[in-house]
């Protein structure tokens, strides 16, 4: 298999691609890009794995931050609208204390999503199809 997948390459090089060049920097984002997709599906189980328990934008932004996930570090809102967005979708429920403060936790259309990106090891089409999934599987 290899050796055909190698075989095809050349070919390609020979005939279709061989104007074609990607400079260094254009492979770079590239791959940002795809590193970008794949984080936000991951960032998305983690999330809901998370939120097993209540937890406030303020705790799971620092849980995220502790799996590694740095997509926070200059858009500090961006947890807020990413949970605003599931909350809409019945996907985490929210409830607020006697001291104002907003905790977060996961609904039963959550738990089913976050069974369906783990079986798929955190990467999927996309958040948007990812949630619309739900809908359609409920």
């Amino acid at each position: 298999m290899e050796k055909r997948l190698k075989n095809l390459q050349a070919g390609l090089k020979k005939t279709y691609f061989n104007h074609l060049s990607f400079t260094a920097e254009h492979r770079k984002e590239i791959m940002k890009k795809i590193q970008i997709k794949n984080k936000e599906e991951e960032i998305l189980l983690a999330a809901l794995q998370l939120l097993h328990t209540r937890k406030t934008g303020f705790e799971l932004t620092e849980l995220l931050r502790a799996r590694g996930f740095q997509k926070f570090e200059n858009q500090e809102g961006f947890i807020y609208t990413f949970l605003h967005r599931l909350e809409q979708r019945n996907i985490i429920a929210s409830e607020w204390d006697n001291n104002k403060v907003k905790y977060y936790h996961i609904d039963r259309k959550g738990k089913k999503l976050e069974k369906k990106l783990a079986a798929e090891g955190g990467r999927s089409k996309n958040i948007r199809e990812l949630i619309d999934w739900v809908y359609v599987n409920e």
